[in-house]
């Protein structure tokens, strides 16, 4: 059975970040998932404002950025296991768990990884620590 997976972002921290994480995204010279970065967009204009002026002024990290959806996308039509959907969403997983191991310190933005079947039925749900330490 393909199991899609999901990173559940920890809501309340994303909606309530600590100035100095805050911060740290802001001016943040790698990629930061688009799931990560959409949903800091979606909860605080003041670092989608400040994000977007930084990344303004660096096209070496717009080029970072484009250059991961684009591998993403080219991962995700050449799947062969899954629909181009279902892939592109387990690597986007897959972007988040690879930020958070590279940058521990960004690890509470994550909440737990979930599977889900063809119908969209929770398989499991397994907590972002228990999954660092299995996978």
């Amino acid at each position: 059975m393909l199991l899609t997976r999901y990173a559940q972002l920890n809501g309340d921290l994303i909606r309530n970040l600590p100035s100095d994480m805050k911060s740290e995204l802001i001016i943040f010279e790698g990629v930061i998932p688009d799931a990560i970065m959409s949903s800091l967009y979606a909860n605080d204009s003041f670092y989608k404002k400040e994000r977007s002026e930084f990344l303004n002024y660096r096209d070496d990290v717009r080029e970072k950025m484009y250059y991961a959806r684009g591998r993403r996308e080219e991962l995700a039509n050449n799947d062969p296991d899954y629909d181009s959907v279902s892939a592109r969403i387990n690597i986007e997983t897959d972007e988040c768990i690879d930020f958070v191991k590279e940058y521990p310190k960004f690890k509470p933005l994550i909440e737990s990884i979930i599977y889900e079947d063809q119908d969209l039925n929770v398989v499991k749900v397994v907590p972002i620590d228990e999954y660092l330490t299995e996978n």
